[in-house]
């Protein structure tokens, strides 16, 4: 009996998606405003984003590679407005886009192109590479943000109506993690934008039937080749999909779009024109040949080529927020009629519209997939494989409708308690993204029992440093005494400790140096110091946690009873501040988050 209830509820699902796309399809096609609706939700999720940019008005901390992608980003723009034309001579080429074998990966320039002319805007020394400024940068991930949410609520609005579209863009804002990089001046939010931007044309290009749709396709996924590694990944999912499709005659589209992908990745990237062959060789062997990076999973610290398997599975379930979880998988359920249907004649070809959605699952599923392979790198997080994020919004949206007409079948003549349900429920799933603010990289679901629960199971707290916010820099800086450093800790980058500090007003208005803490700092000495650490427990050594253990914590910021960054004295400070300083610092916690009131748990 249950496999028949399973079934008969799968076929009730199934009618229900396809009355409403068709209702909301013949809808959509009389109004004239569907894409100046989505443009003002692209604008408002742009402005929403950009309020908590800068760190001193709340926004997060600066973390670990924000500042050697705006320098890069800064001299790509630089190089072009000093050089005009002459920008594209071997010469320029070769000094602007500096590559060494002996040096950090390469990385296509499209996402640093995008933080350097968003860096120029408010720049006022355009030609000093040493004007580096973090905020002004960001505004272009914020821009982003604002075209990912107008390509995934236009592509659900045109498939499952408007309302299926907005829900679908709220469930981006719904996303802390996501809506998190968003606020970064890094590359992750970029490629999330193209890569989702290449599965969306795919989409676009087979509903038009034209053959110049696979060319626009193509030339949107070479901008997610020049953006960064991620755009190949697309390559495999979209090349299945077309010959599950068509068979024999995918091989025109399949080649129109290689075609066009390819000589927009090449076109669009200089640094190729010296030595295709060999720069080429360069760029995929130093994206896959680096430097093990930690990370730390379960209450181990494992190297990134090593962790388990289910890694990036497990972490997406725990850092979405369980209704959209409900609503994506709702979603995917109309993905097997086959098997929900008794009638052999409705067992023929999918509809477009179906077969889409077959293809943006299976690139979710190929992208976790790839970074479960044994030898994968795979660390921070989540922010490797942060597309599938945007492409769960869109099954967010194709379930949203499904959800409303089962909850419409149901609770018959209650349309003003539906639509409260409906509200009540996108708003628990923002309360994530309110209380989080603005450290969104440290959210965990109630599947773990929230960031709490996720501490005490083993996961990452803070990896990337976006805990070390204004408030706490301030707070430091006011007890170092001149001329001494304020250090900090763990340091994952030379570059690390600059790019906190060009973006702190308080360190630079006092002139304090901030300074990577490392082992050979004597923090047994007489000497006064301080120390602010954040909680990546990946790369914390144990002489550290000691110290952490046996220091009390001046100043911390903390969400849900756990520790995210703290201040501690080092040598001479520890006996010399003062019963006022403690005090302060236990205002300054209320001030931050919540507090656990005690040792943090470790």
């Amino acid at each position: 009996m249950k496999p028949q209830k399973a079934a008969t509820l799968g076929s009730f699902l199934l009618a229900l998606s396809k009355r409403i796309t068709i209702k909301s399809e013949s809808r959509l096609s009389r109004s004239p405003y569907r894409f100046a609706t989505f443009l003002g939700l692209a604008v408002l999720c742009t402005v929403l984003t950009a309020v908590d940019l800068a760190p001193e008005l709340g926004g997060p901390g600066v973390t670990c590679d924000e500042f050697y992608h705006v320098s890069y980003g800064k001299r790509l723009v630089s190089s072009f407005l000093a050089n005009g034309l002459g920008f594209f001579r071997p010469s320029c080429i070769e000094s602007t886009f500096a590559w060494r074998k002996d040096g950090p990966p390469v990385h296509p320039p499209l996402g640093n192109w995008v933080l350097g002319w968003a860096h120029w805007l408010f720049d006022p020394e355009p030609f000093n590479p040493l004007r580096i400024a973090i905020t002004p940068a960001r505004f272009g991930t914020a821009i982003c943000f604002g075209c990912l949410a107008f390509i995934v609520g236009l592509f659900c609005a045109g498939h499952f109506g408007t309302i299926s579209g907005v829900l679908a863009v709220i469930s981006l804002v719904c996303m802390p993690r996501l809506f998190g990089h968003a606020h970064l001046a890094a590359l992750d939010l970029i490629t999330a934008t193209t890569c989702s931007a290449t599965i969306v044309a795919v989409a676009w290009a087979e509903q038009r039937k034209r053959w110049y749709g696979f060319m626009i396709a193509g030339i949107v996924w070479g901008l997610a080749l020049l953006t960064r590694f991620h755009g190949l990944l697309c390559l495999p999912p979209v090349v299945c999909y077309l010959l599950w499709r068509y068979r024999c005659r995918a091989i025109s589209p399949v080649m129109l779009w290689l075609t066009a992908g390819l000589m927009t990745f090449v076109v669009g990237w200089p640094w190729l024109w010296l030595d295709p062959l060999g720069q080429i060789h360069q760029y995929l062997v130093s994206s896959t040949q680096r430097i093990h990076i930690h990370t730390f999973y379960l209450g181990q610290v494992w190297n990134d080529t090593a962790v388990p398997w289910h890694y990036p599975w497990v972490m997406f379930l725990v850092t979405l927020p369980p209704g959209l979880i409900l609503l994506g998988m709702i979603g995917i359920v109309p993905l097997y009629p086959k098997s929900m249907r008794n009638s052999h004649s409705d067992q023929g070809q999918d509809s477009a519209r179906d077969a889409s959605i077959w293809l943006i699952f299976g690139t979710i599923c190929f992208f976790l997939l790839v970074f479960s392979l044994p030898g994968v790198p795979v660390y921070d997080g989540v922010r490797l494989f942060l597309p599938v994020y945007p492409l769960w919004a869109i099954l967010v949206g194709r379930g949203t409708p499904v959800a409303w007409a089962y909850l419409k079948h149901v609770m018959e003549r209650r349309d003003t308690l539906r639509a409260i349900l409906v509200c009540v429920f996108f708003a628990c799933q923002a309360v994530g993204t309110l209380w989080f603010r603005p450290v969104w990289l440290s959210y965990y679901n109630c599947f773990v029992g929230g960031l709490a629960g996720a501490e005490k199971l083993g996961f990452e707290i803070n990896y990337w440093g976006d805990a070390l916010t204004e408030e706490i820099l301030c707070y430091g800086a006011r007890q170092v005494r001149p001329g001494e450093p304020l250090y900090f800790a763990p340091s994952l980058a030379p570059y690390q400790a600059a790019g906190i500090m060009v973006a702190s007003h308080c360190l630079m208005e006092r002139e304090i140096l901030l300074k990577a803490w490392s082992a050979e700092v004597d923090h047994d000495s007489v000497i006064s110091g301080w120390l602010i650490v954040y909680n990546r427990r990946a790369d914390l050594p144990e002489s550290l946690v000691t110290l952490l253990d046996d220091r009390p914590a001046v100043a911390k910021i903390t969400r849900q009873g756990v520790w995210l960054a703290r201040l501690i004295p080092l040598g001479g400070a520890n006996e010399s501040w003062s019963t006022d300083a403690r005090s302060t610092s236990a205002a300054f916690s209320g001030i931050s988050g919540d507090t656990d009131g005690g040792q943090p748990q470790r």
